[in-house]
């Protein structure tokens, strides 16, 4: 009878025990463990004043951080020392491309080149030549579709730097035009309806982190 008593008590015990383990939760379920979910891309807010309707309208712009690491690099340490506050589009081609970017039109009245040819912006205020002054390698892997922001640069592939363009139109000519091509580097992810908005002598407000 005791053996019988002694081994019922170690059953008990064990029970117990087992029980007492369920009670502590793992540090999986704690989410100590838990994988991490991957970083997505950077997006930014940029804000621009548009001169025909004399509003402010926004356009969130996710950056292709991966496929075009140095241009994003770039452009983000730009747009962290607000140089792109302040700076027109100095360049609109209808069904192409509006570009922006030169810091010298921060000195130009945007009302000025409004109603000219983007030649004639370049011979009287001579826009779309300047930059920062640091250029980036070109990185050439995805297309020029409607709503993506490309990089401009000369006629040497690695002389990209601050000036930028929006496609209005899917451009896939510069995909791998002459000295193989532009980079794309980012894309409007909303407020893409203002992009056929946008013209010559409007004002880029601000190029911020975007809000969550």
């Amino acid at each position: 009878m005791r053996h019988s008593f002694l081994r019922f008590s170690i059953v008990l015990g064990l029970v117990a025990l087992l029980g007492s383990f369920c009670l502590i939760p793992s540090a999986q379920a704690q989410g100590k463990d838990k994988p991490k979910k991957p970083a997505g891309n950077p997006k930014v807010d940029m804000l621009i004043d548009v001169r025909a309707s004399k509003k402010t309208v926004k356009l969130v712009i996710e950056l292709f951080a991966k496929d075009a690491p140095e241009t994003v690099k770039h452009f983000q340490e730009l747009a962290a020392k607000k140089f792109y506050d302040g700076i027109l589009f100095h360049r609109f081609v209808p069904r192409f491309v509006i570009q922006g970017g030169d810091p010298a039109s921060k000195k130009v009245d945007g009302g000025l080149i409004a109603d000219i040819s983007p030649e004639e912006v370049g011979q009287k205020y001579s826009l779309g030549i300047g930059g920062s002054g640091k250029m980036v390698p070109l990185e050439v892997k995805l297309s020029h579709l409607r709503g993506t922001l490309g990089l401009a640069r000369s006629n040497d592939p690695n002389s990209g730097d601050s000036q930028f363009f929006f496609n209005l139109s899917d451009n896939l000519v510069l995909d791998r035009g002459p000295q193989q091509g532009y980079c794309v580097f980012g894309k409007i992810v909303k407020g893409i309806e203002f992009l056929d908005k946008l013209r010559q002598g409007d004002k880029i407000r601000s190029v911020r982190p975007a809000k969550k």
